[in-house]
């Protein structure tokens, strides 16, 4: 048996590290709490009610026997110490509290991954299958099943003659889609929708992704330089045309202020990015060669509150600008993503009434106008919808939809499919869509 002293000591004052909590309604009526680390150092854990009031007192100013005082005033009940004690364990075991020994791991692995090449993919096994004959095999089924846009054909380029004009339902047409980014459970069908049009109407070799950042950066861009893995092989990112791009804004009034580097770690965990080079590499991979430039798009929420466009920031316009100076000077042909979501609406998100039929009708209606605006396309209209609201839908693909449209200029869009994913108890909703948007 280990000795005492090999049970590592309690922290005396616990700080909870910066981690999301949300209600999760038991099927006994019961709400508990879920924590989730979204820099991926902690599984996610659930707690009842008591035991997440509790941790949110962690702020690392309370002892263990303060801490207990002021659950129990805030409680009205006798709480034993072993009690706290237990949910303090519990957490510092599952690294969800900020300690010297927490910091050591944290720097060890951030060594470790910024000298990776390659980024691990971080959602593999939980958000789509690991093992790539059961991958392939789900995401197949996303564009058989019943609601899904059918089968995908996708296009041989080796047959495009570009130069007798035959290309005209191609990439000189298409100039980019949005695709969500949430879980492929609950939104797999409208990828399946965008990635349709892609694989059918592209012949890009190039596909600027830009994806947002759900976790705050110092910048409003991040640029990497890795090459994204999947359990189909890793994705090959430009990174001539990373370095173009960062080049071309460093030389913007402004721009040598701003490291588009130096957010490199919100790409580790996120998932908005890592989800669109799974379907590049399950449709393109094996049929012909491709790259991607991913770019993160930090928060706009600066502009909504001023009611101000984002292109009158120097950062947002001269991003944009050397943005469509490193396309207008690649040499291959070049496909955007927009990688967003739209609504989050609901307890989850800090909303106070559920969520039933009537507002879910109004949200569906407030989201078709709003894509009707990306798609008229106008930037600057799609921005002000949000605006006009201060952003109480928390869009949160507003930023890298707004830039997708600012860097392309398209002509026209078409919506191919729009939903909800509703939680069962009414607590939360997040709606997406998908569309496509062409020069003529």
């Amino acid at each position: 048996m280990p000795s005492e002293s090999a049970v590592p000591a309690l922290p005396l004052q616990p700080r909870l590290r910066r981690v999301e909590s949300f209600p999760v309604s038991q099927p006994n009526g019961e709400t508990v709490f879920a924590l989730r680390d979204p820099e991926g150092f902690a599984g996610a854990v659930v707690l009842p009610y008591q035991a997440a009031l509790l941790a949110s007192l962690m702020d690392g100013s309370r002892t263990l026997a303060e801490l207990q005082l002021v659950l129990q005033d805030r409680i009205k009940q006798p709480v034993a110490l072993a009690d706290v004690e237990g949910v303090v364990r519990a957490l510092d075991e599952r690294n969800f509290l900020d300690t010297e020994q927490f910091r050591r791991l944290w720097k060890l692995e951030i060594e470790r991954y910024l000298n990776l090449r390659v980024r691990p993919a971080a959602h593999v096994g939980g958000a789509y299958a690991e093992d790539p004959a059961a991958l392939r095999q789900q995401l197949a089924a996303l564009f058989t099943d019943p609601k899904g846009p059918g089968e995908v054909t996708v296009l041989d380029t080796t047959v495009v003659d570009r130069t007798n004009g035959n290309a005209s339902a191609i990439s000189g047409t298409l100039r980019g889609i949005i695709s969500p980014h949430i879980d492929l459970r609950r939104g797999g069908l409208s990828f399946a929708w965008a990635y349709k049009k892609l694989a059918e109407e592209s012949d890009a070799d190039l596909f600027i992704i830009l994806g947002t950042g759900h976790n705050p950066m110092r910048n409003r861009f991040a640029l990497t330089k890795k090459d994204f893995d999947t359990p189909l092989g890793a994705v090959e990112t430009d990174r001539t045309f990373v370095a173009r791009l960062a080049a071309r804004m460093a030389a913007t009034p402004g721009g040598q202020d701003i490291s588009l580097y130096g957010d490199e770690l919100a790409h580790r965990q996120e998932h908005s990015i890592e989800f669109q080079a799974l379907f590049l590499q399950y449709l393109l991979g094996d049929r012909r060669p491709f790259k991607i430039v991913p770019i993160l798009t930090g928060s706009f929420h600066e502009f909504v509150a001023a009611k101000t466009s984002p292109g009158s920031s120097p950062e947002v316009a001269g991003f944009v600008s050397a943005l469509r100076g490193a396309v207008a000077e690649y040499k291959g042909r070049v496909c955007f993503i927009a990688s967003a979501d739209l609504a989050h609406i609901g307890r989850r998100y800090g909303d106070q009434a559920l969520l039933d039929a009537a507002r879910l009708q109004q949200q569906s209606e407030t989201d078709r106008r709003l894509m009707a605006a990306a798609c008229a396309p106008d930037a600057d209209a799609f921005f002000q919808q949000i605006a006009e609201r201060d952003d109480r839908d928390r869009v949160c693909g507003l930023s890298p939809i707004y830039t997708m449209l600012a860097a392309t200029q398209p002509q026209r869009g078409e919506l191919l499919r729009y939903d909800q994913a509703v939680e069962l108890d009414g607590t939360s909703c997040v709606s997406f869509a998908s569309a496509a948007f062409y020069d003529g």
